[in-house]
């Protein structure tokens, strides 16, 4: 049996402190499974099998929903067609930990990217 090579997928991005960090999370996944299957988006390419780039930002303590990039029957799908025309939402939804890893600037020449974990609860940072 030949095993299968796994696609790399494409992140989510997060701002913190207006810097772009890579997010291995997926916090809109919770409020998703809650809409139920009516939101299930295109798989527009093989590196991102959720069909949806999030882009976030921490603000003060606050977990920021900003934009959704996603195709949904064939129609560019964004933050606004999926609640109600807001430009933003706090993620109220989600509880758990971010996974961030730090921004290219702020990794040391040829060393390894340390991620680092940042705990949300009710959209709100507890921790990190």
């Amino acid at each position: 049996m030949e095993r299968q090579k796994g696609t790399e997928q494409l992140p989510e991005v997060i701002y913190i402190d207006d810097i772009l960090h890579t997010l291995y999370t997926t916090p809109l996944l919770p409020w998703l499974r809650d809409e139920g299957a009516s939101w299930v988006f295109d798989l527009r390419t093989p590196q991102c099998k959720r069909g949806y780039i999030g882009r976030w930002e921490i603000r003060g303590d606050t977990l920021w929903l900003i934009d959704v990039y996603a195709w949904r029957d064939g129609m560019h799908t964004g933050l606004p067609d999926l609640f109600d025309g807001k430009k933003e939402v706090v993620a109220e939804w989600f509880s758990g930990p971010l996974i961030v890893e730090p921004a290219a600037s702020e990794i040391p020449d040829g060393a390894y990217p340390e991620v680092r974990t940042l705990l949300v609860e009710g959209g709100r940072l507890v921790e990190g």
